[in-house]
């Protein structure tokens, strides 16, 4: 509600000022008098240099994607292992009406060979958001359920294991929501940059904030496989299950890179959040603490952009972070994507 409100005042806010800009910059016929340069119109120069409105409010995108969500568990500085779903590449579609898009896609089918070493994983993922060039809103539902265990880096390895660990009652569930908020909204376009209803002609960047909110629940079950040449872990950790609430904000940059048709488009930001802990032990040790977590959000874009069609590559990483008793726990997701659309 405070997000809505804060947008339809800034909306306001810039609407009066296009006005009153537009009342100096271009006076009735019957003030004959010369503007002087320094009286021009700076926004609405900018506005017209740096973007592009479309025509329709449909827009339709084919997406083939690779995304990798998983939990880790360890330290930085020493050995930890991950706890991830099965991974399987997915095929899907994003609708955009107007300023509201949502994306819908399913997975593909996998080689069995795989199924054994990674198990299945059914999984739940809703993805609504909406763009704007000051202002971006995204809410999300995820759920996933059995894992497998590795350590960091053992998929690059060609000598996999012919069955990973694994836990097939573990599950992890997140919600939440994410606000990003264009400080110089002249130069640098949200909507432009990973939404695609918009062009930016120009080259240029801004600071700006992401306030958020996340829950996360991660229970580990009770059934555990051993590996086939994986002995990364032995059974189940005394972490058997949590749940963790996070309110905080990030600051960081974006840019647009722009050559002709061609866009290049990034977004780094990092920053804390207030978390509330709620866990359960195998031991019975159960607790209830307050801690800071740290959020990590790189996102990026690049393809080509024309009046009625537009395609190219996304590239997301997001990370929440945080310690519980003597161990970090960090929830990441990696998402790569082709995408490739019409405008209607």
């Amino acid at each position: 509600m405070r997000a809505n409100v804060a947008v339809a005042l800034i909306s306001v806010f810039v609407a009066a000022h296009a006005w009153a800009v537009d009342m100096i910059s271009n006076p009735a016929p019957a003030s004959p008098s010369p503007v002087a340069p320094a009286a021009e119109s700076f926004p609405a120069k900018i506005k017209d240099e740096f973007f592009e409105a479309f025509d329709g409010p449909l827009m339709v995108q084919g997406i083939l994607e690779a995304p990798f969500t998983y939990i880790y568990l360890g330290d930085p500085h020493i050995k930890g292992v991950v706890y991830a779903p099965s991974f399987a590449p997915r095929l899907g579609a994003r609708v955009l009406i107007k300023n509201l898009g949502a994306t819908m896609t399913f997975a593909l089918p996998i080689p069995s060979s795989e199924k054994y070493r990674r198990g299945t994983s059914p999984q739940t993922d809703v993805i609504l958001n909406s763009y704007w060039r000051q202002n971006a809103v995204d809410v999300y539902y995820q759920r996933y359920r059995s894992f497998y265990v590795s350590s960091p880096g053992r998929e690059l390895s060609v000598h996999k294991p012919a069955r990973y660990p694994q836990l097939p009652d573990a599950m992890l569930a997140s919600y939440g929501a994410n606000w990003y908020y264009v400080f110089r909204p002249t130069t640098f376009s949200l909507k432009a940059a990973f939404d695609y209803t918009e062009f930016q002609r120009q080259s240029g960047g801004s600071w700006l904030i992401n306030p958020f909110y996340n829950h996360l629940e991660i229970s580990l079950g009770n059934k555990f496989v051993p590996g086939i040449g994986d002995e990364s872990i032995k059974g189940i950790p005394n972490l058997a299950s949590g749940r963790f609430d996070t309110v905080g904000s990030s600051i960081g940059y974006g840019y647009s890179y722009i050559a002709g048709r061609f866009f290049a488009s990034g977004v780094l930001g990092w920053g804390p959040g207030l978390q509330i802990q709620h866990v359960q032990r195998s031991d019975g040790d159960d607790g209830r603490s307050w801690n800071v977590a740290w959020k990590i959000n790189v996102n990026a874009s690049l393809g080509w952009n024309s009046v009625k069609y537009v395609g190219g590559l996304r590239l997301l990483f997001d990370s929440l972070s945080s310690r519980v008793a003597d161990r970090e726990v960090a929830a990441n997701l990696v998402l790569g994507q082709i995408f490739f659309g019409g405008r209607f």
